[in-house]
């Protein structure tokens, strides 16, 4: 019987959600193929980004509730209590709230 050929690592598909904006009061949906940012911008909010990527911080955000997938490689354990790289970052529930 032949070997099996290694399988490629399985990734989690990106899903949609809702950010929660606190201070507007307003609820966006972010798709699977979208970013905060994206979103944000879409919908007139003002946010200043510069990479992209989740490196230069740029982006950076206080999140108030929710469970926030961290993507970015500019923040350390410490601030991801309660800060969030919105450019690049997901979320593992349903809803996430902004501090904007």
């Amino acid at each position: 019987m032949p070997a099996l050929a290694a399988s490629a690592p399985t990734t989690r598909l990106d899903r949609a959600f809702t950010v929660v904006l606190a201070r507007r009061g307003t609820e966006l949906t972010v798709g699977a193929n979208e970013s905060i940012t994206d979103v944000l911008q879409l919908a007139g909010v003002q946010v200043e980004t510069l990479c992209e990527q989740g490196v230069c911080g740029t982006c950076v955000t206080t999140w108030l509730a929710g469970d926030p997938e961290h993507r970015d490689s500019c923040l350390g354990a410490d601030e991801r209590r309660s800060q969030l790289a919105i450019c690049c970052a997901r979320s593992h529930s349903d809803r996430l709230t902004l501090d904007l």
